[in-house]
């Protein structure tokens, strides 16, 4: 039987192709979820993260990982030096996922568009997605003893060395 182009087989493909559609969609993160990219192994988390967060390569572009993985003699006061080998699979990694790479996502691509171009920002918390993401949050909280300063992300994000930024999964210490 076939009315007006109405079968079977075409109804069995209406009705995957909507299935495959919601699929995607409940798969789909929220636009809060501030999901980011992290390196796949293991080296970045531990050797990095072992100091503090292992911040998501894509708050940067690969310009800043780059002038920031070339001074690490001198790392925000503290001598982060690594290994030759160690110090370029890092800077690999964080350049592969950075801001402005090819593959960026949108939130990604709005963070490396609000840096000049010839800019290289070295603090995560300078950068206007930052201050944009925590304006509301009071100059107190920064200071409680669990969180100390603006670039302890894990101190609320509790799973940003997973690259998860998300407000609905922020705790934010008493």
């Amino acid at each position: 039987m076939d009315h007006a182009g109405l079968n079977w087989k075409n109804l069995l493909t209406l009705a995957l192709a909507v299935g495959a559609t919601a699929f995607a969609i409940a798969r789909a993160p929220a636009d809060d979820e501030a999901i980011f990219p992290m390196p796949a192994g293991k080296t970045y988390l531990n050797e990095c993260g072992s100091c503090h967060t292992a911040f998501a390569p894509g708050l940067l572009p690969a310009r800043s990982w780059r002038k920031m993985l070339a001074g690490l003699t001198d790392h925000f006061g503290e001598d982060a030096s690594l290994d030759e080998p160690q110090r370029l699979a890092i800077l690999k990694d964080l350049e592969t996922l950075a801001a402005d790479t090819p593959q960026a996502n949108l939130r990604m691509r709005r963070i490396n568009g609000a840096i000049p171009g010839n800019a290289a920002p070295q603090r995560i918390t300078e950068s206007g997605y930052f201050k944009f993401m925590h304006d509301e949050v009071p100059r107190h909280i920064w200071q409680r003893k669990k969180i100390g300063t603006p670039g302890n992300c894990l101190a609320c994000h509790t799973r940003a060395n997973e690259g998860r930024y998300g407000e609905r999964e922020v705790r934010i210490p008493q």
